[in-house]
């Protein structure tokens, strides 16, 4: 009976392994900064130009506000993984020194 938690043991450290290494992967992953085209258009609407570059502007440190906050999220939940499939071969090791 014993033989077949080993297997057991070795999938969940995979399983673990493989969630730590798609987070970490993910944490590299930005939002990229928004951005408006120059349209050429008038002195007109200059008022609007800089209304418009203003909230591209706040728009663009919200984003990098929200790619940290996914970054470090990501990062957290890699480390948490890792240690769970590292707990998992240990886990199995302990398994087999004990028999």
């Amino acid at each position: 009976m014993m033989s077949y938690t080993y297997p057991i043991w070795l999938f969940f450290s995979a399983f673990f392994f493989y969630f730590a290494y798609t987070h970490w992967r993910e944490s590299e992953v930005q939002i990229r900064p928004f951005a408006i085209r120059n349209r050429g258009r008038g002195k007109a609407d200059a008022v609007l130009d800089e209304a418009a570059h203003e909230f591209v502007r706040a728009f663009n440190e919200d984003l990098a506000v929200a790619n940290r906050a996914s970054r470090r999220r990501h990062r957290a939940a890699a480390l948490g993984y890792g240690l769970s499939g590292l707990i998992a071969l240990i886990s199995m090791f302990l398994l087999a020194a004990g028999r």
